[in-house]
């Protein structure tokens, strides 16, 4: 117990040391948060093991996840665990679900990285522009909400447990808006980039 404790301290006494560093947010780091995302999304999509299997597994069916912005009903969730089937369904259970607990990480990771280092390129004098960049990790916890969901729902199956979809379909609600702020937030720091170094700079 004391043991957790104490590992639990150090790793905030990091994590508080890294966020004062402005230097730990640069375009090394920005890129190698770009790769691991890439090498997990690979992993998810196109894998052995990932969404692509499931395709092939179910005959085109898709996962809950795939109802983004709009979210689902209890009765689309549930039309969508009969379409996947129970071989469907124990595949998302025993390899899609556990990929997609670190893969929200490494999305997460990298668009707090991004936005995190372009803020601080915009304002170079603001203390703490990882406060922005948090907006990048807030989809990553709602996909491990909607995850602990579904695993509930799965593992119930064919009980139909209406709270439970209600509260995954919200939490797939709030990723997807998230996760479209975050984009919108590194477009705008690209673009002001862009403006700050080629047309201020033509101007003076």
């Amino acid at each position: 117990m004391w043991i957790m404790i104490l590992c639990s301290v150090k790793i905030m006494e990091r994590v508080e040391y890294l966020m004062k560093n402005k230097d730990f947010f640069c375009m090394r780091n920005v890129i190698i948060s770009f790769l691991l995302f890439m090498f997990m999304y690979y992993l998810i999509n196109n894998s052995s093991f990932g969404l692509s299997k499931l395709l092939e597994i179910t005959g085109g069916q898709s996962i809950l996840d795939m109802e983004m912005m709009k979210g689902y009903s209890v009765d689309r969730a549930y039309e969508i665990f009969e379409a996947l089937g129970e071989t469907g369904r124990a595949f998302n259970l025993k390899y899609i679900i556990p990929l997609d607990f670190p893969f929200p990480l490494t999305y997460g990771l990298f668009y707090f990285m991004t936005i995190t280092f372009l803020v601080k390129k915009q304002f170079e004098k603001m203390k703490k522009p990882w406060m922005f960049g948090l907006v990048g990790l807030l989809p990553a916890l709602f996909d491990w909400l909607e995850n602990i969901m579904v695993i509930q729902l799965l593992l119930n199956y064919p009980e139909r447990l209406e709270g439970i979809v209600k509260m995954a379909s919200l939490f797939t609600q709030f990723k997807s808006f998230f996760i479209m702020g975050s984009m919108i937030l590194i477009i705008m720091g690209l673009l002001g980039m862009v403006y700050k170094k080629y047309f201020l700079k033509s101007i003076s």
